[in-house]
């Protein structure tokens, strides 16, 4: 067997428990960081990484460390109405969440992939906001859908296992986690590469205009998240 092949086992069979507890509690936060950080040293995980990193414009954002300024979650409400970051700002106070401060030294951050890691959980927020998905189960369940077709990400496909699983275990949801899942890798394929966009540049543009440049406005009208659209 190749060595790959038995270390891909091992953690494999480390996955099992948690897996099994998504299964009857797909909403148990602290559960999927933990399969997550399992699936991180996989040799899939590795894969995803290199696959992202030969993409042109994540490349180019790997090599410059890109990190544009973020303004704090008071001054986002100076922005003209309707702007991604009033939006942002707007979805931020409505969740009670605050903006992850930028990683110190990050221009001369040796590790790639570890760039990559700060990089996406930085812009988590902000996918949800320009892809219409609330930060509830079902909008997550999306995201997972996003990140497992433009991210290659097993801990996402991982992920999306469990909530398939948990429907047999728990009460239906609104939406159905089947449809999230579905509308999430559908969007995730449509959507331009979100992790490939630089975000900083366009505080001052509108959602509307973000969305119409990501490819997206068409999708978003058969959103089963119209509702709760948080950019609405």
């Amino acid at each position: 067997m190749a060595p790959d092949s038995e270390r891909l086992r091992t953690h494999l069979a480390g996955m099992v428990d948690v897996l099994e507890r998504l299964s009857e509690h797909p909403d148990d936060v602290p559960g999927a960081i933990e399969l997550l950080n399992l699936t991180y040293d996989t040799p899939y995980a590795e894969a995803a990484r290199a696959r992202l990193k030969a993409e042109p414009a994540v490349a180019a954002l790997v090599r410059e460390r890109y990190w544009g300024p973020w303004p704090a979650v008071d001054e986002l409400a100076h922005y003209p109405q309707g702007s991604l970051a009033a939006c942002l700002g707007h979805h931020l106070v409505a969740e009670g969440l605050d903006l992850l401060p930028a990683p110190e030294g990050i221009a001369h951050l040796a590790d790639d992939d570890q760039y990559l890691q700060l990089r996406i959980r930085a812009t988590h927020d902000l996918w949800h906001l320009v892809t219409g998905c609330p930060t509830d189960l079902a909008g997550d369940v999306a995201i997972n859908g996003i990140g497992a077709r433009q991210l290659y990400h097993p801990g996402a496909a991982l992920l999306i296992c469990a909530d398939l699983l948990s429907r047999a275990l728990n009460p239906p949801t609104t939406p159905d986690l089947a449809e999230a899942i579905a509308y999430g890798l559908r969007l995730g394929g449509r959507c331009a590469p979100l992790l490939a966009q630089r975000w900083e540049e366009g505080w001052g543009e509108p959602l509307a205009a973000w969305r119409d440049r990501l490819g997206i406005s068409a999708v978003l009208a058969e959103s089963p998240f119209l509702s709760r659209d948080p950019g609405a």
